[in-house]
């Protein structure tokens, strides 16, 4: 293939670059499914449709296989503007630029919850005409009350888009549109976790892609999708597609619930998208694994969104919870969030203090009548409750020293448990040093990637063995025990009041 080089410079800002929006009474959300590529592979039996956002050009091709490729050397350039006041009206923002005339207004979305209906008006934000060159030399010239965006300057941003069916190329400015008369399938997507991908998949998604250039000059592949269609491409990757009905339901809730606090919340409001498809988010498939028993379960709650004193909960939730919830704080750190606080899952309650390590060590030795409880059940819905990995003494120093000047394993030795009997903070003891872990999902990637940080740990002649218990952080609800909740007749309300405390269950709309 031929390969030039058309010199242009490209401005790229990071903050409110592409948001969700409403049309028609109904949520589009854009959710990253490819990051930081150099090469993006996609086909569709129907109309394909590539175009630049920034002018009329575009491309038109039929039932064919695309690659886009971008150069290698792009030079980035940082560059940060000063913002100095919003405005509900571009009146008021230009009204302020004529008494200001170093400055300048831009439109941009902004998200609201009224308890009610979520909506998006747009504002007008002022800034400076100057820019600068690092942030601290922004930060001198900022005001009490104004704030700081970082943008990019590109030395160039076409993309090569090949043909791989003609074999012929082209090139387009980013960022591009793609749009096609039917599904596009799209290769090499990491499966679950963006930033330590151990598989990559194929998966199909809905005819309305995007494609970026990033901070670090790469692309990110972007798809806009109908909100209530990404919680029907969320729920086979979070809880399967053979759960019990009132279970999918109570999960197409929590992942609605969890998705909108996401964006009202602006976590990727500077990466131009409003969600991503990882495991940092959601696990979102597209149109991949949906069948129509995912599709009834998001039919039959839509809209429906987890509240607590009118706000949308951040409804997290993990494979399994092991017997009794963590509170948010013990996990992350931060605030306590009082729908997010330790329960146990049972009928009923316990005595056990789980942050005492003698009564830890007894919970995971002996099973309780936990929703959870899954030893009864085959494959891997068993392998959550109770589990065990064993090393050779060897293996373990091996993979230790790694991470420090160990020596071989002395001991271990647990300074703070939470309320689910996680650890989180511990000591592991080696013959030449300690290593200080302080934080659950620290402990669990440093001892090979545990399921959970509920946990003892044994020692023989031969062998190191963590028997453990439960699987992931624990806080919020408790995948397998909702299935076996629902299992037991319990409702998808029932369910999600149980791991969510003190909720109530709200029907939303969205209006332009």
């Amino acid at each position: 293939m031929k390969k030039f080089l058309i010199i242009a410079i490209c401005i790229f800002a990071v903050s409110a670059l592409y948001a969700a929006e409403i049309k028609d009474n109904i949520l589009y959300v854009n959710v990253e499914i490819v990051p930081n590529a150099t090469t993006i592979e996609f086909s569709s039996p129907g109309t394909i449709i590539i175009n630049e956002e920034d002018s009329p050009f575009q491309l038109e091709f039929s039932n064919t296989s695309i690659s886009i490729q971008i150069p290698d050397g792009i030079e980035i350039v940082p560059f940060w503007r000063i913002g100095i006041k919003k405005f509900a009206s571009q009146s008021e923002a230009e009204a302020f630029i004529v008494t200001f005339p170093e400055c300048y207004a831009k439109e941009i979305p902004a998200i609201s919850f009224d308890g009610t209906r979520f909506s998006i008006q747009n504002e007008f934000a002022v800034y400076l005409n100057n820019t600068f060159s690092s942030y601290e030399e922004a930060k001198l010239n900022a005001e009490v009350d104004s704030w700081i965006e970082e943008n990019y300057e590109y030395s160039y941003c076409d993309l090569l888009i090949y043909d791989i069916e003609q074999q012929k190329d082209y090139y387009l400015r980013a960022p591009i549109q793609i749009e096609s008369s039917a599904p596009i399938t799209v290769e090499n997507v990491p499966r679950s976790n963006f930033w330590n991908p151990a598989e990559f998949v194929t998966r199909e998604y809905e005819s309305d892609l995007r494609v970026i250039i990033n901070q670090i000059g790469k692309m990110n592949l972007i798809a806009h999708s109908d909100f209530e269609n990404y919680v029907a491409g969320v729920i086979p990757n979070e809880i399967g597609t053979d759960s019990p009905m009132e279970a999918m339901k109570a999960q197409a809730i929590a992942a609605r619930s969890e998705a909108l606090f996401r964006v009202l919340n602006g976590v990727h409001k500077d990466d131009g998208f409003d969600l991503c498809a990882s495991v940092h988010c959601q696990v979102f498939s597209g149109i991949t694994d949906i069948n129509a028993v995912t599709e009834s379960a998001v039919e039959n709650t839509r809209g429906i969104v987890g509240v607590y004193k009118g706000k949308i909960i951040n409804a997290v939730y993990s494979t399994s919870c092991g017997g009794k919830t963590e509170t948010c704080s013990n996990a992350w750190g931060g605030k306590e969030v009082p729908y997010l606080t330790s329960i146990y899952d049972g009928n009923g309650s316990n005595s056990y203090d789980l942050t005492q390590d003698y009564y830890a060590e007894k919970w995971v030795k002996n099973p309780q009548p936990v929703f959870c409880n899954t030893q009864d059940d085959k494959g891997w819905v068993r392998n959550t409750y109770t589990w065990e990995k064993k090393y050779t003494l060897s293996n373990f120093q091996r993979m230790m020293s790694d991470k420090a000047n160990f020596g071989t394993y002395v001991g271990y030795e647990v300074l703070e448990r939470g309320e689910s009997g996680r650890i989180i903070k511990m000591k592991l003891k080696g013959s030449k040093g300690e290593l200080l872990l302080e934080n659950e999902l620290l402990i669990r990637q440093t001892l090979g990637g545990l399921r959970s940080s509920l946990f003892y740990i044994t020692k023989d002649s031969q062998y190191i063995r963590i028997i453990g218990r439960g699987s992931g952080h624990g806080v919020g609800m408790c995948q397998i025990g909702a299935i076996n909740m629902a299992k037991q007749g319990y409702s998808y309300e029932d369910i999600l009041k149980h791991y969510f405390t003190g909720i109530g269950l709200k029907k939303i709309e969205y209006r332009n």
